[in-house]
This record gives structure tokens, sequence and C-alpha cells, in this order.
């Protein structure tokens, strides 16, 4: 347990950003080279890396990720192990995701499996969304397909060690969408001689926001406005471009098919009336995370033989996990493990993930490998 807390504060002490991860995967090398891995692979979709530990028969390969990244937010507390990196810190708990999985190393290095095989992966990009969907065609490159995958993700506001499921789907689907509208700018004493975006952008945010309550969508549906920006700081000037930037998000796959057409379709509507040229454009797309049925009875099994309170979520959760392309991939779960009713939230300056929670994620991970490969 305590090289395992070790681990994890060197990882917040010294966090990198999506796509910059090479340190870390430094350091969790040099922690896996001691617990002997079968096979070890690196450079997976950039800084990834896959520890194989291989049983004597033949059996399926679970594949246990977690995601190496940090935020680019200033951590605000003073912990001996802060962040040294100035406005980048680990406070979405990546750095004890990352403890978890390595605390299986240790554990199958000291009773190995029996068939089967267990790929232990490290995964770049979480944030972004680009990771996930780059390393499953890399993993399959290399021959480490899985039959099952799962993940943990640590949640605030449950009770210390609870696990936590949602009623098929755990988290939403997310995408960013940028818009672009070119009109003419004048000078602001002549606006007539120009073509200012301000009304279409009025009432672009205006529908984009009301899209959320027509009666299309078969589940929960979000936009929400993030930045908007008309023309230049210049008083004598008409404005004669804009940007619009909104998040969509949908608790089912499909109603996030509809959200996204329908959302171009008005902007494009809105555009044309007003007489402007739009370019629109989606970026860090996340599907919902949809859990396998049999795998998350398995996970109900467990709680129960390990006496721990299993909570099943009303909704899923409204943030988004890339760990969603595995579970369009392959029979997937990822669930939420409790870090305390009153610990500070997600993605906050003050979030830290606690040690004491770090064998109580391997305990259930290495449940789940005996269940099925002995």
């Amino acid at each position: 347990m305590e090289e395992l807390i070790r681990l994890r504060r060197e990882l917040h002490r010294n966090p990198e950003l999506s796509g910059s991860e090479r340190a870390t995967a430094k350091r969790i090398r040099f922690f896996l080279s001691r617990y002997k891995p079968h096979e070890l692979y690196s450079g997976i979709a950039g800084e990834g890396m896959a520890a194989v530990y291989n049983g004597t028969e033949q059996g399926p390969t679970l594949l246990f990720r977690c995601d190496m990244d940090a935020l680019p937010i200033q951590e605000r507390s003073a912990l001996p192990y802060s962040s040294s990196v100035p406005g980048v810190a680990h406070l979405c708990g990546h750095d004890g995701h990352m403890a978890m999985v390595s605390g299986l190393a240790v554990r199958l290095s000291q009773n190995p499996i029996k068939k089967g095989r267990v790929v232990l992966f490290y995964q770049p990009e979480e944030e972004t969304g680009k990771g996930a969907e780059k390393a499953i065609g890399r993993l399959a490159d290399l021959d480490l397909s899985p039959t099952y995958t799962f993940a943990i993700h640590n949640m605030p506001k449950y009770p210390a060690g609870s696990l936590v499921v949602g009623r098929n789907t755990f988290s939403a689907a997310s995408k960013g969408l940028v818009v672009k509208l070119f009109g003419k700018e004048s000078h602001a004493a002549y606006p007539e001689s120009g073509l200012n975006p301000a009304l279409a952008v009025s009432d672009i945010i205006r529908e984009l926001l009301a899209l959320p309550n027509i009666n299309l969508f078969k589940e929960y549906v979000l936009v929400t406005l993030i930045y908007t920006r008309i023309g230049e700081v210049a008083f004598g000037t008409s404005a004669g471009y804009a940007e619009i930037m909104v998040t969509l998000r949908a608790f089912h796959n499909p109603d996030m098919e509809l959200l996204s057409a329908k959302s171009i379709a008005l902007v494009e509507a809105s555009a044309a009336m007003h007489g402007l040229r739009v370019e629109t454009q989606f970026t860090e797309a996340f599907p919902a995370s949809v859990c396998d049925v049999e795998l998350t009875s398995v996970l109900e099994n467990i709680a129960s033989e390990q006496n721990r309170k299993l909570i099943s979520m009303e909704q899923p959760n409204r943030w988004s996990e890339d760990f969603a392309h595995f579970t369009i991939a392959f029979p997937s779960l990822i669930f939420g493990l409790g870090v305390g009713e009153e610990h500070p939230d997600l993605h906050t300056p003050n979030y830290d993930f606690p040690d004491t929670l770090i064998d109580s994620g391997v305990d259930v991970f290495e449940a789940i490998i005996r269940k099925y490969l002995g």
C-alpha cells in the first residue's frame, strides 16, 4: 500500500497535459519493472502503455484501463505533494486511477492468474476525448484486443468505498460545437454599409438553448453556452465576424445524433436568413458510456461479497468519459468508486484523490479477475 501511495503522490506532483504524458509513462514503466509483466508495450496512441500478465491456460482477455493526463487548472492546496507545474494539476483523480491499476501489477506478480490474460492499459489523452479511440486500433495491431474491458472513475459526493453504477449508461455523450459567422465590417457610423452578425448570434444562441425543450428526444439533453465573440474591441467599427461555442450533451447516443443534426440545421438556417456565410465544426466528441448488463451483474455480486454499498444512479453522470469508445467496441463496464460525501468535486482547485481508497479499487479489480480467470 505504501508504495502505491508514493507512486500516486509522485504522479500528482508531476502532472502532464493530454498528449504530453511522457514523464508519466516513464514513471509507470519504472514502477512496473519491479513486477515483471510478461509483455510491456509502449507508445500506444502517444504515450500509452500496456502491461500484460498471461495465464498458463487459454481464456478470455481482461483489460483494465486507467487515464494518464491532468487538467489545465491551477491547484489550490497546501499538500506536501501538490502540483509542481503551474496551471496543471491532477484534479480529476487520474493519478489515483493509475495507482489502482498499478496495484493490480503487484497482486498479479504475487498471485498469478491460471488462465487467459490481463492487460493493464495506461491511456493518454482522456480529457480531450482522443485517447481511447486511437488506442483501440493500436491494441488490435498488437493482438491485445480484449474480451472485456473495465475502468473505475472516482466519484465525490458518494460514500467512501461505495460502488456506483449506471442503469446501463454511466456517463453522457458530449461534444463541442463551434460556429463561425462571416458578414462584412463597416464604419460604425455607417452600419448599413456592412453586414453585422450580432442579430444572427442572438437568434442562434436563443434557439440552441431552447433545443432541449422540444419534444423530440428520448432522454435528457442539454445545450450549454461556453463562449461568444462579436467583432473587435474598436468603437469605430461595426462587426463583420462572430463566433459561438456551445457544448451538447445527451444520455442517449441516438439523441446526440439528433441534437447535433438539429443544431447544425438551425445555425445554417439562421445564417442564411441574415445573409451570412457560416462554418461549423464539432470537437472533443465523447459518446455515452453504455455498460454491459452481464458485467454490471458481476460487479453487483462482488459488492455483496465485499460488503460494499452499491448505489445505482437514477440518471447517468452529465460529464463524459472517453472510455465510452471501449463500451462501443467491446463488452465493457465503467463504474464509480465513492470518495466521500464531503469531498471536493472533480475539476475543482482543491480536489485530491484519497490515498485510503487505492486498495479498495485494487480489491474490486482483482475480484473481477478471479471471477473470470481464477
